[in-house]
């Protein structure tokens, strides 16, 4: 991982690169596939987050999958922008009775503690380098997809949500039918011990 304290930055036409003292460990700007655009960059960021979240790869793992200077400043404000913790657990999540749970998604389960671990260990790792750092800092294209990754991400949240709505909706659905099947076996039960 190249060190950002000892690194010189440079701003280009095309991508951010960082520079070591010298030309040994170079991130040039060729390294940045020609065909990834601000969307797959963008798409990049959410996967990133979203596999995070599900416990596929640790923070580190997610900040290390970033390594241009620009890049990395993406990651560090989409990651303040998220929403956290955006859907709330409505319904129990394990088995009761006879009932099953039903699962919160854990994708997009960010919680703000977590983006604060997360940012101050971005912060730790290159100290100085996100200080005061604004969106209106990044070039164009890190602006386009972070807007983009914000946008996608905010949907995927919106989509997940309203699943996960539909399945407590046909859960709590599943508990008014069981329910009702208990209390007309207990009449008839009442009834047939009453006749007898």
């Amino acid at each position: 991982m190249i060190d950002l304290n000892e690194a010189v930055y440079k701003s280009t036409d095309d991508a951010s690169e960082l520079v070591p003292g010298d030309d040994a460990g170079r991130i040039k700007d060729e390294e940045r596939p020609l065909t990834e655009s601000d969307t797959e960059f963008g798409i990049k960021l959410v996967n990133s987050v979203k596999a995070m979240n599900l416990g596929e790869i640790s923070y580190h793992e997610m900040v290390s999958n970033f390594t241009l200077a620009d890049d990395l400043k993406c990651l560090y404000l989409f990651l303040k922008a998220a929403p956290y913790s955006p859907i709330a657990p409505i319904y129990p999540q394990e088995p009761f009775f006879l009932f099953k749970g039903v699962k919160v998604p854990g994708a997009f389960d960010l919680s703000e503690s977590e983006a604060v671990t997360i940012t101050t260990y971005m912060e730790s790792e290159h100290p100085g380098y996100f200080h005061e750092l604004r969106l209106h800092d990044l070039d164009k294209y890190h602006i386009d997809a972070y807007e983009r990754a914000i946008r996608i991400y905010n949907d995927m949240v919106d989509k997940t949500r309203s699943s996960y709505h539909s399945q407590v909706k046909e859960a709590r659905s599943q508990i008014i039918e069981i329910s009702a099947v208990i209390i007309c076996l207990s009449i008839i039960l009442v009834v047939m011990v009453g006749l007898f």
